[in-house]
């Protein structure tokens, strides 16, 4: 089966066309299609709520709140066990984006794209938010965030040797298994056994963030489904996800999804 532009197996609630995006939410209410399908456009889903398992042709695995999908044109895929509700977030970039700003999507193996991952849930989050803002930036706000994202998953492959020289890979598995604790840049520097002087002058080259701002998405990016899944005090995921405070747990996750933690759980 083929799914036409903007066309999902649930029910779209909301969608917004962009100049060659077309961003939406997709609700699953009850049972769906489980066969195999394909989209026209490559698209970028985020798991908002629910989740179910996945197969393609390379196997299968559980899909869950939180995560980022990347799907191919013409990519096969069949879902089952969906949980009811389900909500996604849809990211559609139709071929004429990518070819009017010489741009290109992600291509290599999910697993090795753990950055796209970082900066892909709350790139999503804040586009859909500026579709809701909907004023005379929005349009703006959206194709310079998406572009930056798809840069994001391009650098590495492109800039691996210049930069860290093939030490990146172990920068990023140091980052997220220990999200939770403060890195040092002695410990960055022991894991590529760098100079700290040329890991910090790299870093932010490499990352397109500081240190301490790719800290905070991998927080905040914990943060997405804690907010969701439970009834958990704000405070208290504020805690659990290494923040000082409720105060500044909420400052963050605005400036990193457009949305107070209380109106993304409304959501």
């Amino acid at each position: 089966m083929k799914l036409e532009n903007g066309k999902y197996l649930g029910n779209n609630s909301r969608t917004f066309y962009k100049d060659g995006l077309i961003i939406s939410k997709t609700t699953y209410q009850e049972k769906v299609f489980e066969g195999w399908h394909f989209h026209e456009n490559n698209h970028l889903s985020f798991i908002l709520e629910g989740g179910n398992r996945e197969y393609r042709k390379n196997g299968d695995r559980a899909v869950i709140p939180g995560n980022i999908m990347l799907y191919h044109s013409g990519e096969w895929h069949r879902n089952n066990n969906t949980q009811h509700p389900s909500q996604n977030i849809n990211l559609e970039i139709e071929d004429s984006f990518l070819t009017h700003y010489e741009a290109s999507f992600p291509t290599g193996p999910y697993n090795e794209l753990k950055t796209f991952q970082t900066h892909a849930p709350l790139t999503a989050i804040k586009i859909y938010h500026d579709c809701l803002v909907a004023d005379q930036h929005s349009s703006l706000s959206i194709h310079q965030q998406l572009l930056s994202l798809l840069q994001t998953a391009q650098t590495p492959l492109q800039s691996e040797k210049q930069l860290f020289a093939g030490r990146a890979f172990n920068v990023v598995e140091l980052l997220h298994d220990r999200w939770n604790e403060n890195i040092s840049l002695h410990d960055l520097s022991a894991v590529t056994q760098l100079h700290p002087v040329t890991v910090s002058r790299h870093f932010a080259a490499y990352f397109n963030c500081s240190l301490g701002e790719y800290m905070r998405k991998i927080r905040i990016g914990k943060a997405l489904s804690l907010v969701r899944q439970t009834d958990d005090p704000l405070t208290d995921i504020a805690y659990q996800c290494g923040f000082f405070d409720q105060s500044h747990f909420t400052r963050t996750f605005r400036e990193q999804t457009g949305f107070l933690p209380k109106d993304f759980r409304k959501l």
